[in-house]
């Protein structure tokens, strides 16, 4: 079972946040009023005005350290950017290893 992992991020004072939404009732939710869908229109059979749908916002938060807004970034899958991380940094290292003792002589004149 997969669980909805995001992360809050300041570029401002590179405060960082992962969470999966459980622990974000103790930060300051700033309020944001919905987005309007479009404009009203007439309907032409019942010559009444419709008016579309709005639109919800992200939800956004105040920064503990700096008090800037915050918005969450959906994260696929933590663990498997873990893994792949780990796993470039592993290959690289064999690598540099390889190319130490391959039989080339660095700086010698």
């Amino acid at each position: 079972m997969t669980v909805k992992m995001y992360q809050l991020y300041c570029e401002i004072c590179n405060w960082k946040k992962i969470t999966d939404g459980s622990d974000v009732k103790d930060m300051v939710e700033i309020k944001t009023s919905p987005v309007p869908g479009g404009i009203p229109k007439i309907d032409p059979e019942t010559k009444k005005v419709v008016v579309p749908k709005t639109q919800k916002q992200t939800r956004m938060f105040k920064c503990p350290k700096c008090g800037r807004v915050v918005k969450p970034r959906k994260i696929e899958n933590p663990q498997e950017v873990v893994d792949n991380k780990n796993e470039l940094k592993e290959r690289m290292r064999k690598r540099n290893e390889k190319s130490e003792f391959d039989g080339r002589e660095d700086g010698i004149t």
